[in-house]
């Protein structure tokens, strides 16, 4: 199954193809606030000419993240699997951002891994994830926290974070000193692991309507109109 996966849900814009759960492409900007303008370039510099024609599913990151961001992709995705009668279906971006940072950094079964990205006002979207041999397993839901009381949660444990907001999480008071972070390259969000997960659940006979997905924004949403 030739599956498309969309990542818009942080400063990151980019798109990926995964044949067979196989990665066989990814172009993307880590630049913020280019998603209106960028993300279509994306999905067409990794389809190439003629891709669609073998596309069987789309996969996109649904938050939580930038709330712009997200409506973005999720609104091109619903629009594509409109256009090609094919499947979609939500991958939550933290766990998408978990896969992508065990895999990356090969971390060890019973790593205690922590996905966290800004959220702004000392506060994180985040979920810690018990790393198993085959692959992060939630320990909580996606939540968005004060980084005081992300730092009682934890209770000084040794984890290992991922994410945009990975420096500023070890550096909050109270955190333990044996916090680590993932390497650069495994901090950001990525297309690509959306698209593999994104995979297995289709594969499973879990696709999303298209006409109610949408973003799991966590916060509160506010149109400001003035």
């Amino acid at each position: 199954m030739n599956v498309l996966g969309i990542e818009t849900a942080t400063a990151v814009c980019g798109a990926a193809l995964v044949r067979d759960g196989v990665p066989a492409g990814e172009s993307f900007f880590d630049e913020g606030r280019v998603h209106a303008e960028k993300l279509m370039g994306q999905i067409i510099a990794v389809l190439g000419t003629g891709g669609v024609a073998d596309l069987g599913g789309i996969a996109v990151s649904i938050g939580p993240g930038s709330f712009t961001g997200l409506r973005i992709g999720v609104s091109v995705a619903k629009g594509i699997a409109f256009a090609l009668g094919i499947p979609l279906v939500g991958v939550p971006t933290l766990e998408a951002l978990a896969f992508r940072a065990a895999a990356i950094d090969n971390l060890k079964p019973g790593t205690r891994l922590l996905a966290a990205l800004d959220a702004r006002r000392d506060e994180v979207y985040c979920q810690l994830f018990d790393v198993t041999e085959r692959g992060p397993v939630p320990l909580w839901e996606s939540r968005d926290m004060k980084l005081g009381a992300l730092s009682e949660e934890l209770g000084g444990a040794a984890v290992c974070v991922t994410g945009d907001a990975s420096a500023r999480v070890r550096a909050w008071p109270g955190m333990s000193p044996a916090m680590e972070s993932v390497s650069p390259e495994a901090l950001r969000c990525g297309a690509a692991s959306v698209a593999v997960l994104g995979t297995s659940l289709l594969l499973a006979g879990k696709a999303d309507d298209p006409s109610a997905l949408e973003p799991r924004y966590i916060k509160e949403f506010f149109l400001r109109t003035r």
